[in-house]
């Protein structure tokens, strides 16, 4: 019936948020739609995606390098001042009368093209795998990118029912407890209660008003840590269709513990696979520097002098050129650089190596972890479970009891404390055991998996 009351309440507030006119956008989420939502919308989503991209244009980039290139050039000179030689007489056949004299025209113009090929380059085909594996490994990241969203967006939509679960809770025992105190009050007034039971419940009722306060400013900033995540602004408004309830039984229908842990597919280790084979083609990219390279080349060229500015007269005269040529170049003696270059990539390889046992080890260490924590989870998940209904229960008699005169003001006060203790306590277990399933789930989470 609660629940029910909750949906409706929960409705109505949806219907005049809509019919206000209020410019805010609403949105409605189960956990699986706020995950899909944030899977397109968030702000690291969206950049690491960019990534990706860039990767692939970097793929084109290093092929461009061993494509055909074409280049044009358009030269035009005008000689404001031409240069003045001197030549001696005996040129001219007057010795001891020097001679001035200037060369070239007014105006020069040059057109000219120039095609050239790369034949062979280590470096490049190198290079070229490279880019490739590069973008490998960012694919890989932008897969990782997404499962650490996708657990940020969760471990937040279980803290924004959490808080409310506790709000919840807060407000139907300030309800109660504040009914206790009116009662009790009247009661005092006509002489059949003791001053001393009004005040009692009056500071249940100040500590219960200050931790709903506390609460609801908690739920402010839960909501705004979703909200952040799922990409939106904080002038929307969020709706979330969901319970903890709902969540703890879907969790525990899933056949999380059954499931085969393999670190060799695990985002981490494959990554790191990626950045090692990157590492070992720095090697040979390094080795490839002790290989030529050749290249072929062909332009063509044409010119046109003029002392006056007729370059589009057909009666001017334009001079052509071209020429091929081949040219390899050949590494022969560098005192040691390349060799250098060679040893630190090949240690910075045996570092990847190292840090790939490493990461193997810490790998199967963390499943089993996650998966022993997640036991422990569910065991006190289950325990606190139990406990919150029985105090539950205890809360309730003893508030009857109370108005049959058959309690006393301090029995409410510790039943009290023990009903909101054990609701905290399930509202933690249950918080614990979502995460925990989560983390298992994300360790167990292959790279070949959407």
């Amino acid at each position: 019936m609660m629940k029910l009351n909750s949906q409706i309440i929960l409705f109505t507030l949806i219907y005049f948020i809509i019919g206000s006119g209020n410019a805010q956008e609403i949105k409605v989420f189960s956990l699986e739609e706020a995950t899909a939502f944030g899977l397109e919308n968030n702000y690291e989503i969206i950049n690491s995606e960019k990534d990706v991209e860039a990767a692939k244009a970097r793929v084109l980039e290093s092929t461009a390098l061993g494509l055909p290139q074409l280049n044009a050039s358009i030269n035009y000179t005008d000689n404001l001042a031409r240069p003045t030689f001197i030549l001696p007489g005996e040129f001219t056949g007057n010795p001891g009368q020097d001679v001035e004299i200037q060369f070239g025209t007014k105006y020069d113009a040059t057109l000219g093209a120039e095609a050239s090929q790369l034949i062979f380059s280590g470096q490049y085909l190198v290079g070229l795998k490279a880019a490739k594996k590069f973008l490998e490994k960012t694919t890989v990241d932008f897969f990782k990118n997404k499962l650490a969203v996708r657990q940020k967006i969760a471990e937040s939509y279980y803290n924004v029912l959490a808080t409310g679960e506790a709000l919840r809770i807060i407000d139907t025992t300030l309800a109660i407890t504040k009914d206790l105190a009116d009662e009790t009050r009247q009661v005092y007034e006509v002489g059949f209660a003791e001053d001393i039971d009004v005040d009692q419940l009056d500071l249940l009722v100040a500590d219960l008003e200050a931790s709903q306060t506390f609460f609801q400013n908690q739920l402010v900033i839960t909501h705004a840590f979703l909200k952040f995540y799922l990409g939106l602004t904080e002038n929307d408004s969020l709706v979330l269709t969901d319970d903890i309830a709902m969540l703890i039984e879907n969790r525990m229908k899933t056949d999380v513990l059954s499931k085969p842990f393999n670190y060799n597919q695990h985002v981490d280790y494959v990554s790191l696979n990626r950045q090692k084979e990157l590492t070992g083609l720095q090697v040979d990219l390094e080795k490839s520097a002790y290989l030529p390279t050749l290249s072929a080349k062909i332009n063509f060229q044409t010119q046109a002098q003029r002392e006056t500015w007729d370059f589009f007269s057909s009666s001017g005269q334009w001079y052509n050129s071209s020429a091929f040529g081949v040219s390899m170049q050949i590494p022969i003696l560098s005192s040691g650089e390349r060799r250098a270059k060679v040893k630190q990539a090949r240690i910075a390889f045996e570092q990847v190596e190292v840090l790939e046992k490493q990461l193997r080890t810490s790998l199967n260490l963390e499943y089993q972890t996650a998966r022993n924590e997640y036991l422990n989870a569910h065991s006190i998940y289950l325990n606190k479970d139990k406990n919150r209904k029985v105090s539950e229960k205890i809360y309730l008699k003893t508030t009857e009891k109370f108005k049959e005169g058959m309690a006393s003001s301090l029995d409410i006060l510790n039943t009290q404390n023990q009903f909101l203790n054990s609701q905290r306590d399930y509202i933690n277990a249950a918080n614990a055991l979502l995460k925990a399933g989560l983390d298992l789930e994300m360790i167990l989470t292959r790279v070949n998996e959407n």
